[in-house]
């Protein structure tokens, strides 16, 4: 009876003590598979910079070509009997030299010769000052232009599609490729170089090739209390990521005399200035090596500001709703979707190439509502779900391909970079392609 009579007393001390292993196992075990590398979504962009610190430059990246060498492992085996008739095309201008709203360049170049005069630059300071020096001299008369790596990336992907989709490219009663470009050299420039490489890997094709304020094929119109809600946000992000005390100290050796050649400008804009400076770099010179210069954190705390400045131009957002996506992307995409109805019915076209800039690839797929696109996050947060440096680097672009069989049937896939890529929203036919006419129904409705 007294051994029964402890046993019930100290049970409810047994219960507790076993509830407080089984917390505490459960927390253990939670924190061991953070360190073991299953971590949340956010970790993402910081693990790439890890990797490679360049990638913090965002839109400003050079593209990135696909790892996969042998170019047709890159689609999914078609349906039995469908083969590949026409080819539609938007893609980015290749990499390029800071466009004018960088003319602060040579500002900060006449600063730092100004600070080195006066003795106040640290060593890194004085690296600094060097790599703003080349950008100037490397700027001086190209600005906005495209770069020599800006030509390869192009002859590039043109070539790749070329040896892809060749079937397109050979047919007997399509021989026609039509061409457009917006009036911006750079993307006239981009154009001809895709078609040059195209032209020499498939003789015998007839050519349309046009520039002009007509082609930009999107609409940006004027929004102000959305620029000012942006600005904003822009604002309120460098304020919060940026630490401009450490940024003074590795740099300057007189927080105040700096201060005092800035003529008013703040030190946080002058930080985001300097490192969007920096961002281009790979693209005049790939071996080009600035963000040495910070950490990784400094780096990460930079691409998720510029982030979001990026995706108030061109994607949806809870701050921003659709008006980005649907402004710019519903004209596109009504222009792809109407040059492919009239390929389908025989036009003798095989291919319709437009060239443009970022401003039109983001708000075409995010108004599709692709894979990477289908989410509304705010724009603080938008470095998570959509990484710019993935999703609009430079020459960034967007492809769709039709496949026909003997009936007269139609199917099309999605290209995102050169990539397969995915409509939620519609059921595919199979695998990565979809009938023509779910997908056009799905624009159209869209639109």
């Amino acid at each position: 009876m007294q051994l029964s009579a402890t046993i019930e007393f100290q049970m409810p001390f047994i219960i507790f003590a076993f509830k407080l292993f089984v917390y505490k196992m459960y927390f253990l075990i939670c924190f061991f598979i953070l360190l073991t590398g299953v971590q949340s979504p956010d970790c993402e962009l910081l693990k790439a910079i890890e990797c490679d610190k360049s990638v913090s430059a965002g839109n400003l990246h050079p593209y990135f070509a696909p790892e996969q060498k042998n170019v047709k492992k890159l689609d999914t085996r078609s349906p039995k009997g469908f083969k590949p008739f026409y080819f539609s095309y938007y893609g980015r201008h290749g990499s390029r030299h800071l466009t004018g709203s960088a003319s602060f360049i040579s500002s900060y170049a006449e600063l730092f010769n100004s600070l080195h005069d006066d003795s106040q630059l640290t060593v890194d300071g004085e690296k600094l000052k060097n790599w703003i020096d080349w950008i100037h001299e490397k700027h001086t008369g190209n600005m906005e232009q495209l770069t020599e790596e800006g030509f390869r990336e192009e002859q590039a992907i043109s070539a790749r599609f070329s040896k892809r989709y060749r079937r397109v490219f050979r047919q007997r009663m399509r021989r026609t490729v039509v061409s457009r470009s917006s009036p911006v050299l750079r993307s006239a420039m981009t154009g001809t170089s895709f078609i040059l490489e195209l032209q020499r890997n498939n003789p015998g094709l007839e050519y349309d090739v046009k520039a002009g304020n007509r082609y930009y094929f999107t609409r940006w119109d004027p929004n102000p209390e959305l620029d000012a809600c942006t600005a904003h946000i822009g604002d309120s992000l460098r304020r919060e990521y940026f630490d401009t005390t450490a940024f003074c100290t590795r740099f300057f050796k007189d927080e105040k005399h700096l201060r005092t050649a800035l003529l008013g400008k703040s030190i946080v804009d002058t930080q985001y200035e300097i490192m969007h400076i920096l961002s281009v770099c790979k693209c005049i010179d790939p071996e080009a090596d600035p963000f040495s210069l910070f950490s990784v954190q400094e780096l990460f705390n930079y691409a998720v500001v510029q982030n979001a400045c990026v995706a108030s131009w061109f994607i949806h957002s809870k701050e921003t709703g659709i008006y980005r996506d649907t402004n710019a992307g519903a004209h596109l995409l009504n222009e792809i979707i109407c040059r492919a109805d009239e390929a389908i019915e025989g036009n003798g076209i095989c291919a319709d190439l437009r060239f443009g800039h970022d401003s039109g690839v983001a708000p075409l797929f995010s108004f599709l509502n692709i894979a990477g696109y289908n989410f509304c996050a705010s724009l603080a947060d938008s470095y998570i779900y959509w990484p710019a440096y993935k999703h609009v680097p430079m020459a960034c672009n967007f492809a769709l391909v039709l496949y026909r069989n003997r009936k007269g049937e139609v199917l099309v896939k999605i290209l995102e970079n050169e990539k397969e890529t995915a409509v939620p929203a519609i059921s595919p036919f199979s695998g990565p392609y979809y009938k023509w006419e779910d997908f056009k129904e799905y624009c159209t409705r869209r639109i």
